[in-house]
């Protein structure tokens, strides 16, 4: 006699059918059982990013963090920077698109990259998630595989791609600040489909808006995208793909709030405005990326990826720029600078490697790759620098001018950077149970930076070689111990000199890490504990003995974290995260920075997220409800005491109630549900970003 289960499912808020079948029985003995709301789970066995091959997540020996489709629409996620707060260890710190610390260090645009090469199409906002397929990261220093960057982690997002067959779907989405009575609306489309019989030249269409008036006065937010796309099967060993992305952003300029004595308690209500309405950041940004992959044999295969940006945006505004203070806090004023600059951005960049897989009872799979790339940046300063009494506004009584300041052209300047490196990676399987890492790479970088109408006129050549290494015990099927060591590398900009007239060396990152990883049950239980000591050391400072810089600067950060995701049946699952972390300045020139917390380092964070559906249909559909809640703790603004401002710790609770329908999908969310108020992020005492109040979105999603 055998017994087996049959078990066919469908997507997300579907209906799942079992059927049990003992024995040799007919199809009248057949008993069907149907559960109704079969989740996606949120936990991703595997992942590209960490090695840049596909890797097993129990044979990993580094934290990686995935926000798959699945939680990107259950958190109705717009934008990146929405999905932020459920990522652990991540901070926010402002609104451009790099705006956030990993395990309390900054990032740089590079930490930031698009399947794994850099470059984005938008800088003062956060990408859209609209052609977002996953969002892996990666903890730690990561330039062995993926080149110069801060020591923090990588940011990968992973786009949606033309797939064979034919599907649609069209969203829609109304947002309501219930204090402020600000509305708001989102569309998009996602089109795929065949252009032949054999479905091996597929296309892929996604582009939608956005048209937000922000809780914030005179801030609102205008956003087109279009990003298609084309998959060619060229063989059964052989695609491409081709992509363009292409956004244009119309937003208010806004540096956000301000306190005077470095006190958060001082802070104006959170709609304050202090630019003048009319001030403006546009973005104006085109990609193309191409990628062909290829499998010469079973052991043997090749990746080729180009991305290249064109990107383009002007800041028009009374920035902000100092706190004036004043012995009475009612007469703190803001010191605004006429700003308008206009910048343009080239990113070219290539990354080409060989996969080799050999060796019988010790497994080799070997990684060996170029990458090249070329960044052009332009800075042209229209006006900027004018910071007269007319541009002077009041704390608690701000005024506008209602003029523009005199314009002041500033300078002119422009670079040109250049990188190559070469890496190689190998994971060696000793046998089941023990996994070894080992990659190395080597780069030279070159630039030259000139500004425009003078004779100035500086270039540098440097060079960087950066190792890591990891191994993972695996003690049982479920249970993987595992250490891991990685280094980093960032430039310093091209014409920063020390006192021989040198250019300074990169700044430089190093990671000791080790955890323990553990999935069971048929993994719907998947736990992650970490611990890290991160260094980025290399930090250009002026020494004040000689006045020229040296890299003598040290930010230390060491921590903890957890992670777990849980599906205990097939229609709840959660995930829970929470970081410890100690961040501070190792080594200063500056004695009175020494031991200072790094800016926005909070020493706790914390979130949870999970969804349940309800087992049985109500009026005829899936009645589903989720719940969100992230904690931070306090955060400084910045290292120095003289400037920054402990920001307070803040917990919110967002929820969601979703009802699907055939072929139409409905959701209800409230973010901030206890309307708690909260900053987000901050330059010193004089920029300082609140979050979001509640707000209420309503969205449809319709598949045909």
């Amino acid at each position: 006699m055998k017994n087996y289960r049959k078990i066919a499912c469908v997507p997300l808020g579907l209906i799942c059918s079992a059927y049990a079948q003992s024995g040799m029985a007919d199809e009248s003995d057949i008993e069907k059982i149907t559960v109704i709301g079969e989740q996606v789970s949120y936990f991703e066995k595997a992942g590209d990013t960490a090695m840049k091959m596909t890797a097993d997540h129990m044979k990993t020996p580094f934290t990686t963090n995935v926000i798959n489709a699945a939680v990107l629409e259950d958190l109705k996620a717009n934008t990146l920077e929405d999905a932020y707060a459920y990522i652990g260890g991540l901070s926010r710190t402002a609104t451009n698109a790099n705006s956030f610390t990993i395990r309390g260090h900054t990032a740089d645009l590079q930490n930031l990259q698009v399947d794994g090469l850099p470059g984005l199409v938008s800088r003062f906002g956060s990408p859209v998630t609209a052609n977002v397929e996953r969002v892996e990261v990666l903890k730690g220093a990561a330039s062995v595989l993926y080149g110069w960057m801060d020591p923090g982690g990588l940011v990968n997002i992973v786009t949606k791609k033309a797939e064979p067959g034919h599907f649609n779907s069209v969203d829609i989405t109304g947002q309501y600040f219930t204090d402020q009575g600000e509305f708001g609306i989102e569309g998009s489309v996602d089109s795929n489909g065949s252009l032949n019989e054999d479905e091996t030249v597929n296309y892929r269409l996604i582009a939608g808006f956005e048209n937000e008036d922000s809780f914030r006065d005179h801030v609102e937010n205008q956003t087109v995208y279009f990003f298609p796309s084309l998959s060619w099967l060229i063989s059964d060993n052989t695609r491409f793909d081709a992509q363009l992305e292409y956004i244009k952003e119309e937003r208010s300029a806004d540096n956000g709030l301000f306190v005077a004595n470095n006190d958060i308690s001082t802070i104006n209500d959170i709609e304050t405005y202090y630019q003048e309405p009319g001030d403006y950041d546009n973005d104006d940004g085109t990609a193309i990326a191409l990628s062909l992959d290829h499998e010469f044999s079973e052991s043997l295969t090749s990746s080729v990826k180009l991305r290249s940006v064109w990107h383009t945006d002007e800041r028009h505004l009374y920035e902000s720029n100092s706190v004036i203070q004043a012995d009475n806090i009612a007469d703190t004023e803001l010191r605004r600078r006429n700003r308008n600059q206009f910048n343009e951005r080239e990113y070219h960049f290539i990354d080409a490697n060989l996969q080799y897989r050999f060796g019988d009872a010790i497994q080799h799979e070997v990684l060996v790759g170029v990458n090249s790339g070329y960044e052009y940046r332009q800075y042209d300063r229209y006006a900027f620098g004018d910071r007269s009494v007319e541009g002077y506004i009041s704390l608690y009584d701000p005024e506008y001018t209602g003029q523009v300041l005199v314009d002041e052209p500033g300078t002119f300047r422009q670079w040109n950077l250049y990188n190559t490196g070469i890496y190689a990676f190998d994971k060696i399987s000793l046998n089941e149970q023990w996994t070894v890492v080992v990659g190395a790479r080597h780069d030279r970088q070159k630039g030259d930076y000139k500004l425009i109408g003078t004779d100035t006129f500086e270039e540098t050549t440097s060079s960087s070689t950066t190792f890591n290494g990891g191994l993972v015990y695996q003690v049982t099927q479920s249970t993987s111990l595992y250490t891991s060591y990685a280094e980093s590398f960032n430039p310093q900009t091209v014409g920063s000199y020390d006192i021989n007239n040198e250019q300074l060396p990169a700044e430089e990152g190093e990671q000791f890490e080790a955890g323990i990883k553990i999935s069971m049950l048929d993994d719907d239980l998947n736990i992650n504990l970490a611990y890290f000591d991160l260094v980025k050391s290399n930090i250009s400072e002026e020494n004040p003995n000689t006045g020229f810089d040296e890299v003598i600067g040290e930010i230390t950060s060491e921590g903890v974290e957890f992670s777990l995701q849980y599906q205990p049946t097939r229609t709840l699952q959660f995930q829970m995260g929470y970081t410890y972390l100690d961040a501070f300045v190792s080594q200063s020139y500056n004695e009175e920075e020494l031991g200072n917390i790094a800016a926005f380092a909070p020493q706790h964070n914390a979130f949870f997220f999970g969804r349940y559906n309800h087992p049985e249909e109500i009026m005829g559909g899936i009645v589903g409800a989720s719940l969100g809640a992230k904690y931070e703790s306090s955060r400084f603004t910045d290292v120095n005491v003289d400037d920054r401002v402990s920001l307070p710790s803040y917990g919110v609770i967002d929820i969601g109630i979703f009802y699907e329908l055939d072929d139409i999908k409905y959701a209800l969310n409230v973010s901030n549900l206890t309307n708690e108020t909260y900053y987000v992020g901050g330059v010193q005492d004089y920029r300082i970003y609140p979050g979001e109040p509640t707000k209420v979105s309503l969205s449809m999603r319709y598949n045909f």
